[in-house]
C-alpha cells in the first residue's frame, strides 16, 4: 500500500450496512430486537442481553463528546498532513459510545469535554465516506 493511500475499513456481512449508510450521509447503528437497545459497533448478538436479533435504524447524530486527545504525530504517513486533529470519544444520544475525529479545527487549549456534537461525512478514500463529528 502506497505510503499516501489511508487505511480504511475491511468490509464484511456484518458491517457493510454501517458503512454503505455512511456513503449515503446517514448514521446506523444496531439495535436488538429483544432488549430495544443500541450497539456499535457492528456485531452479530447483542452486548447487552445476547439476543441474536440486531437491525440496522438511522439514529439522530447528536452526542456529547466525553474525552478526547489532540493527535500531533499521527502513527500512519497518509495523516501527515492533517495533523493536528481531535479524536473523540463521543457517547450517542441513543447510549453507544464511538470514536471518531472532530471535523475542523478547534483551539489546543480548547475543553471540548461534555461539546455536543453532531456527526458528519468525511470523503476519506474513493468510495468510501467516514462519520466525523463536528461542534453543535
Amino acid at each position: 500500500m502506497a505510503n499516501d493511500l489511508k487505511p480504511m475499513p475491511r468490509l464484511t456481512s456484518i458491517n457493510r450496512p454501517f458503512f454503505e449508510a455512511c456513503n449515503a450521509g446517514e448514521l446506523r447503528l444496531q439495535r436488538c430486537t429483544a432488549c430495544a437497545k443500541h450497539v456499535y459497533f457492528p456485531r452479530v448478538c447483542c452486548p447487552h442481553c445476547g439476543g441474536g436479533a440486531l437491525e440496522w435504524v438511522a439514529v439522530s447524530g447528536r452526542g456529547t463528546i466525553r474525552t478526547h486527545t489532540l493527535v500531533r504525530r499521527p502513527q500512519h504517513p497518509s495523516f501527515f498532513p492533517e495533523a493536528p486533529y481531535h479524536v473523540l470519544a463521543v457517547t450517542l444520544e441513543e447510549g453507544p459510545l464511538m470514536y471518531s475525529r472532530l471535523a475542523g479545527e478547534a483551539p489546543e487549549d480548547a475543553d471540548l469535554i461534555g461539546r455536543k456534537v453532531r456527526v458528519t461525512f468525511s470523503q476519506e478514500a474513493p468510495g468510501q465516506k467516514l462519520p466525523f463529528f463536528e461542534l453543535a
